[in-house]
């Protein structure tokens, strides 16, 4: 039986709606609940099996090549901050020139000689290993990226400590001859950690036998579990769904837009209702905390509101 679940990580709902309410805007019926989920790491660590957040830095250093084997592992992803509507808001920032991004890393692992710290160096984003275990949880990028950092605070007992290693490292770099004579680009010197934990010695057992996933962690973890990848234009057109199969739809997902996004899926699931197959759908985080999980049977059918959202526009879709 071609199990599937449908992970709308881009779907956050509104402010002012019920929990429980979300889902049953695309459906009239199936069973629903409310999950509490801080981020969607925690979401994507239940999903593939974990026993709580999913480390992602081990898994996207492992996919590297970095062993990472006993260590605890977080991720420093280079970062710029941008003016955007009279705000300061963080975007990751692209990897350097090969010469210069190898300048810059030396330099930093002789700096960090002395520190209880291991600095490693991936394609476009640095990796930090301890062989002891931080009392440290920092936000996840989704809730950070195109936004002001203000709210997003790294929690834990040892948070201070980590925050004081960083600004130490970032302030290192900046002095650097490499951004110090940078050509009007941004220089290369901030950095967002997260991801951090440590990978289990038993590699989790998921349901989902295939994922089909865009974020480079959710394809890192996919990878460490050996679980094939499929993507989400193939699976469209294909004839019938892989058994047990975890569907990332990481676009975002707007109310007068969903029709058009579930005509595209439409086909797949039909299949996948032919074959007698249950859809476990998710939400991502919702705007007043956790996720929704609804599941559907051989039966149970997904439907559109008829009316439209405000006066002067088209009505939507009302049902397949």
């Amino acid at each position: 039986m071609a199990d599937a679940c449908l992970w709308l990580s881009g779907l956050h709902g509104l402010p002012e709606e019920d929990l429980g309410k979300v889902l049953p805007r695309y459906w009239g019926r199936g069973h629903r609940e409310h999950l509490a989920a801080q981020s969607s790491l925690e979401v994507a660590g239940r999903l593939l099996g974990f026993a709580g957040v999913l480390p992602a830095a081990a898994l996207l250093a492992e996919s590297e090549g970095i062993a990472t084997a006993g260590y605890w592992v977080i991720a420093l992803e280079p970062v710029a901050f941008l003016g955007q509507a009279g705000r300061a808001v963080v975007q990751p920032l692209a990897g350097l020139e090969e010469s210069a991004a190898a300048a810059l890393f030396s330099a930093a692992v002789e700096f960090l000689a002395d520190s209880p710290w291991i600095l490693q160096r991936g394609a476009r984003r640095w990796y930090v290993l301890s062989q002891t275990t931080p009392d440290l949880h920092c936000p996840d990028p989704e809730q950070v990226w195109g936004r002001e950092p203000i709210a997003q605070q790294n929690t834990g007992s040892d948070a201070r400590r980590w925050n004081a290693f960083l600004n130490e490292l970032q302030m290192f770099l900046a002095a650097h001859p490499v951004n110090q004579g940078h050509d009007g680009s941004e220089p290369w010197c901030l950095f967002w950690a997260w991801g951090e934990g440590r990978l289990p010695e038993q590699r989790p057992v998921s349901k989902w036998q295939t994922v089909s996933a865009e974020a480079d962690y959710l394809q890192a973890a996919a990878a460490w579990l050996e679980l094939p990848l499929s993507y989400s234009k193939a699976l469209q057109a294909a004839a019938k769904l892989p058994d047990n199969l975890l569907w990332v739809w990481s676009g975002t997902w707007l109310y007068p837009d969903a029709a058009k996004s579930f005509a595209a899926l439409e086909p797949a699931l039909q299949r996948l209702w032919r074959n007698g197959g249950q859809l476990q759908c998710w939400t991502g985080i919702l705007a007043n905390g956790g996720v929704e999980q609804m599941t559907l049977s051989r039966g149970d059918r997904w439907r559109f509101w008829r009316k439209a959202l405000r006066p002067g526009q088209a009505s939507l879709p009302g049902a397949w």
